[in-house]
């Protein structure tokens, strides 16, 4: 907040007193460290798990000791930021110091407090302006994947050289060796490559040189392990809200879980993040022609896919529908770009183990670069920066639930949180909440606030019965920090929708096709709904478990099915299948399993 720089200046001046040359070099003083000695944290919620089974229970709020804790000048600090590719390396290439100055400026409006430099040393003008302004920066070797066995010694002599660039910088508070190493080298030619307990050597070989040169630099040997573990502090990339189910399920991130990590240690989300295609106005402005439509009908049949590298083309089906209009492709790629980055940040800020994370990306270095940017080549911000800027608020009220839709008389449960990246708290502080409906404040509540130091809490559930009403209604829960004096210092809310209450089936109406303790069974049950045999006269709905078993009551089902019942099948089998007259293929995901359709 206060970047204290100092000069040095030297000058070479002959026996009369004349200045033959003058150097200044500026440098700061500061100190930042990682505790890799145990040490307590305080309020965690869940501990690290998997997403295939060894899952631990939600709601544990014993403390862990932990190492990995970053400190600054002495005081905790956590790190929130950025990864970049580019964009300020043009500014100094175009000698362009006011911008370089407003894209340092727009990541502290946008409050990130460092700037991972992905995958390479940067210029020395981009050091001084980040120490000027005070944004702290990660440098990263260049290195991708795999280290080739004949580059192990010019990899230990850049990493040196790298150290020697930044280490007058105090801006400059890690380094980190390799990104997203792979197991056994990959690529189909390991014998090229250092396996991982050679490329460990190479961590070792790197940590000397690089302490030689600074003895406290502090090092992240690796930024997303595919491999793990790395010495020192743990981090794993995580797309699960592009590519789906990646490191772990979306849901679970949500609900507080983490990829398996090694215990006893904090850890990091180096890049996380999704695609938002760039405004209509900006792809007209600077894309060939021939990527985009001309006309309405071209319009109509056009998909990202003629945009080179763009993914959503391929991978918007997992997320939101086939848009018929460039514009509706923009509005809802940003939408879910939004929706992902808060989510995701959100369960990130709620995570008291994970002490730095950065998306991917801020600021895109071309019109059509890396889509995943949250602000296009032109600095305009997409929907998803206001998200991030909102979810990287250093004191922050959340809300969390896992549903947002529910029945006129149901009981909600909202856990409400408060998220603190500051070394010290307000003193006196309260929760205020309330439930709004149609302009009107239908429940309300209040109580003193548990402010953690640093770290994140949870406050207790919020629980209230949801209003009795005709047709589908929104409804606003909101959840706000206030001052001793009254003074709202953060406030967060979501928006649910309350259905009319829908009284359960006659006996006589529903009928499940399959085992009592199938799939089928268990939705009726878990609707209330009573449910009769498959002979039952006047049946109007049928809850099927598979196809086998339709096929062999087929005659039945359709014969209800054509004088107006309804059957749902509660899950078809990848491949092709014969429903009534139609011909049905489910289609193997990509991925994991799909969340949503349409």
């Amino acid at each position: 907040d206060s970047p204290w720089l100092y000069q040095a200046q030297v000058e070479v001046v002959d026996k009369k007193g004349k200045v033959l040359d003058v150097v200044q070099k500026q440098f700061g003083m500061r100190s930042f460290r990682m505790d890799e000695g145990a040490s307590e944290i305080r309020g965690q919620r869940s501990e690290a798990s998997t997403n295939s089974g060894n899952q631990s229970s939600i709601g544990n709020h014993q403390s862990s000791m932990l190492k990995g804790r970053f400190y600054f000048n002495e005081r905790e600090i956590r790190l929130r930021g950025a990864n970049t590719m580019g964009h300020m390396q043009q500014c100094v290439m175009k000698k362009d110091w006011d911008q370089l100055r407003d894209d340092i400026l727009l990541a502290k409006i946008c409050n990130m407090n460092f700037y991972r430099l992905t995958q390479r040393p940067v210029q020395p003008e981009i050091y001084e302006y980040c120490d000027r302004l005070g944004m702290m920066t990660q440098t990263d070797l260049p290195l991708f994947a795999m280290l080739r066995r004949n580059q192990f010694v010019e990899a230990i002599r850049q990493t040196e050289e790298m150290e020697r660039l930044v280490r007058n910088h105090p801006c400059n508070i890690m380094v980190s060796y390799i990104n997203e190493p792979f197991p056994n080298a990959g690529h189909g030619k390991a014998h090229r490559h250092l396996e991982r307990h050679e490329l460990e050597a190479f961590f070792a070989s790197a940590d000397k040189v690089v302490q030689l040169a600074n003895p406290d630099r502090v090092i992240k040997a690796v930024d997303g392990d595919y491999d793990p573990p790395a010495p020192g502090l743990p981090d794993n990339h995580c797309y699960n809200g592009w590519y789906n189910g990646h490191g772990l399920d979306l849901g679970k991130l949500h609900k507080g879980f983490w990829q398996k990590v090694k215990p006893g240690w904090n850890y990091g989300c180096g890049e996380f993040g999704s695609e938002g295609l760039e405004s209509v106005d900006l792809m007209r402005k600077y894309y060939p022609k021939e990527w985009l439509p001309s006309t309405a009908e071209e319009e109509k049949r056009w998909s990202p896919k003629s945009i080179i590298k763009a993914q959503g083309g391929n991978f918007h089906y997992v997320w939101h529908d086939t848009e018929k209009t460039l514009e509706d492709w923009v509005d809802s790629s940003q939408a879910h770009q939004r929706w992902v980055t808060q989510l995701m940040t959100e369960a990130f800020r709620r995570d008291n183990r994970m002490n730095t994370f950065a998306i991917h990306l801020f600021i895109d270095a071309f019109p059509a670069g890396w889509m995943k940017t949250i602000m296009d080549c032109e600095r305009q911000p997409k929907p998803a920066f206001f998200a991030y800027r909102d979810a990287l608020t250093p004191l922050m009220a959340n809300l969390r639930t896992d549903r947002f839709k529910y029945f006129g008389g149901e009981e909600v449960s909202v856990e409400a949180w408060l998220c603190n990246d500051l070394p010290e708290t307000p003193k006196g502080c309260s929760l205020c909440y309330q439930l709004e409906q149609g302009g009107k404040v239908l429940f309300s509540g209040k109580q003193k606030a548990s402010i953690p130091v640093c770290s994140s809490a949870f406050q207790g559930s919020i629980r209230f019965a949801v209003p009795e009403v005709e047709t589908r209604t929104p409804a606003t829960l909101r959840l706000g920090l206030l001052d001793k004096d009254g003074k709202v210092l953060h406030d967060n809310s979501i928006e649910i929708e309350i259905f009319p209450k829908v009284e359960s089936a006659g006996d006589s109406s529903v009928v499940v096709v399959g085992s009592k303790d199938g799939k089928a069974a268990c939705l009726a049950k878990e609707l209330g709904l009573k449910t009769s045999s498959l002979s039952a006269p006047h049946s109007t709905l049928f809850l099927i478990d598979d196809v086998m078993l339709y096929k062999k009551q087929r005659k039945e089902i359709d014969a209800a099915v054509k004088n107006g019942a309804v059957a749902i099948f509660v899950e078809l089998p990848e491949g092709k299948c014969k429903i009534a007259d139609s011909d049905v293929e489910i289609e193997k995901c990509g991925m994991r399993p799909v969340h949503f359709v349409s």
